[in-house]
C-alpha cells in the first residue's frame, strides 16, 4: 500500500509532534496529519512527556491491535490518577469503581451482570423505537430549513435510547445534564486541573451519586424493566455488588451511552456533507448504510485514544515495555493507517475489511457497541433520506477542546 509523505510544514521531532495533537489550537485542521507525521518519523516512540505519563505511543494498526489484547497490559484506576487533582477525592474515588478503570477479574465480574442488557438482540428490538424517535425529531424542525445538529438531533437520540435502558426517567433527564456535561469536561488527559475543576467535578459527581442512589432505593421496592433494577435483583445474592457500585456503573453507562454516540452521528454526518459524491452514493442506495457507518466510524472517531499499562515486562518489537510503563493507544491513528486501509484519508462507503478501532478490541471492547451502531444506522439513514438537501459551513462547526472524548459541541445545517 502507497506510503504517506512527511509534511514539511510540520514538527519532526515526535514528542513535538505529540504535544501538537494534544493542544487544540495546534491540531486544528491538523490532527489526521498530525497522526501520520508521528507515525512515519517514530512509529515506535517512548514519550518524554511526564504530565501524559511518559507513554509508549502506538499509532499504527497492527500494534494497536496487539496492545488490546496482551493479558500483560491493563487498564486501571491510575487512567484516573494521571486526569491529576486529589487523589482521595469524591470524583476521583467514583470514577475508580467504573469498570473501565478496572482490570479482571472485577472488570469482568461488572460487565458480566450488565452484558444482556447490551446484547446484539436485546438492542434490535430497540430499533423501532429508535426509527420513530429520528423521524419524530425531524419532524420536529423539517419547517424551520435549520438546525443544531448536535443539540436538536444528535444528542437526543443516545439520551433517550440510553434512559431508558438504565431506568431513567427522560422527563428528569434535564436534571443530571449540567453533571454530565461537568464530568465530562475533567476526563481529558491534557486537561489542566485548577482547584475550582475539582470543586465542580466533585459536585457534579455528588449530584450523580445522590440521584441515582434514589434510583437505587425507589427499584428495591418498585422494581422495573431496566438495568438499575436487575442490578438490585442480582445484588440480593451478590454481597460484592455495593450500592455504590451500581451507582458509578449507571453514571458509566449514561456518560458513555450518549455522549459519545452523539459525537459519532454528528461527526458522521458531517463527513458526508464534506463528501458529496459519497453522500449521493448513501442517498440513492440505502443499503449500505451498515457499512457506511463502519466507514464513517473509521473515519472520525469520537474516543481518540485509550491508555494501557503494563504489569510484566513484554517485548514491543526490538525494545521493551517495561512493568509500570503506560501505552498510549491513539485509535485515531490507527483507524487512518495506510499499511491497514488503502487511501485511508478518502472517505469510502464501500469500504471493504473495516477492522477499526473506534470501540476498541479485547476484554475492554466497548460494551455499547451494538446499540451505538443501530443509533447511527437509524439516525444517518433518516437524516439521508428526509432533508436530501441540508448544508453546512465548515467554518460554523465548533469542536469540543478535549481530544480523549473528541466532538461536536455545535453543527449548524440548513436545508
Amino acid at each position: 500500500m502507497a506510503s504517506i509523505s512527511i509534511y514539511d510544514d510540520l514538527p519532526t521531532e515526535p514528542d513535538a509532534i505529540l504535544e501538537q495533537i494534544f493542544d487544540i489550537a495546534g491540531r486544528q485542521g491538523n490532527l489526521v496529519r498530525l497522526y501520520h507525521q508521528l507515525r512515519n518519523v517514530a512509529p515506535i516512540h517512548r514519550s518524554r512527556i511526564e504530565r501524559l505519563g511518559r507513554p509508549w505511543v502506538v499509532t499504527r494498526h497492527s500494534d494497536a491491535a496487539w496492545v488490546a489484547r496482551q493479558k500483560g497490559l491493563i487498564k486501571d484506576g491510575r487512567l484516573v490518577d494521571q486526569l491529576g487533582g486529589d487523589p482521595n477525592s469524591f470524583f476521583v474515588t467514583v470514577m475508580k469503581r467504573m469498570m473501565n478503570f478496572m482490570p479482571a477479574p472485577r472488570h469482568t465480574r461488572l460487565r458480566h451482570l450488565i452484558n444482556d442488557g447490551f446484547s446484539q438482540r436485546t438492542v434490535e428490538r430497540l430499533r423501532p423505537g429508535v426509527r420513530t424517535l429520528v423521524h419524530e425529531l425531524i419532524d420536529a424542525r423539517l419547517a424551520d430549513g435549520q438546525m443544531n445538529l448536535v443539540r436538536d438531533f444528535a444528542y437526543q437520540v443516545p439520551l433517550a435510547m440510553i434512559s431508558e435502558l438504565i431506568g431513567v426517567p427522560f422527563e428528569e433527564t434535564h436534571l443530571i445534564e449540567a453533571w454530565s456535561s461537568e464530568v465530562l469536561a475533567s476526563v481529558d488527559e491534557g486537561a489542566l486541573v485548577t482547584p475550582e475543576m475539582e470543586h465542580r467535578r466533585d459536585e457534579a459527581m455528588s449530584g450523580f451519586s445522590e440521584y441515582f442512589q434514589s434510583l437505587i432505593d425507589a427499584r428495591r421496592t418498585s422494581p422495573r424493566d431496566d438495568l438499575i433494577s436487575r442490578l438490585v435483583e442480582v445484588q440480593r445474592d451478590a454481597s460484592d455488588l455495593t450500592d455504590d457500585d451500581i451507582i458509578a456503573t449507571s453514571i458509566l453507562l449514561f456518560q458513555a451511552g450518549h455522549d459519545t454516540t452523539t459525537s459519532l452521528i454528528a461527526k458522521g454526518m458531517f463527513a458526508l456533507l464534506q463528501h458529496p459524491t459519497e453522500l449521493a452514493k448513501l442517498r440513492a442506495r440505502p443499503d449500505l448504510i451498515r457499512n457506511a457507518t463502519e466507514e464513517l466510524l473509521r473515519f472520525d472517531t469520537a474516543v481518540q485514544l485509550s491508555i494501557n499499562y503494563a504489569v510484566e515486562d513484554m517485548a514491543y518489537h526490538s525494545r521493551t515495555i517495561r512493568t509500570g510503563d503506560a501505552v498510549l493507544i491513539l485509535r485515531g491513528a490507527a483507524n487512518r493507517d495506510p499499511e491497514r486501509f488503502s487511501d485511508p484519508d478518502r472517505l469510502d462507503l464501500e469500504r471493504k475489511d473495516i477492522e477499526h478501532h473506534s470501540f476498541g478490541l479485547g476484554a475492554h471492547f466497548c460494551l455499547g457497541a451494538s446499540l451505538a451502531r443501530l443509533e447511527i444506522q437509524e439516525a444517518i439513514g433518516a437524516l439521508v433520506e428526509r432533508i436530501p438537501n441540508m448544508q453546512v459551513d465548515p467554518e460554523k462547526v465548533v469542536f469540543r477542546p478535549s481530544l480523549h472524548l473528541h466532538g461536536i459541541d455545535a453543527l449548524p445545517v440548513t436545508w
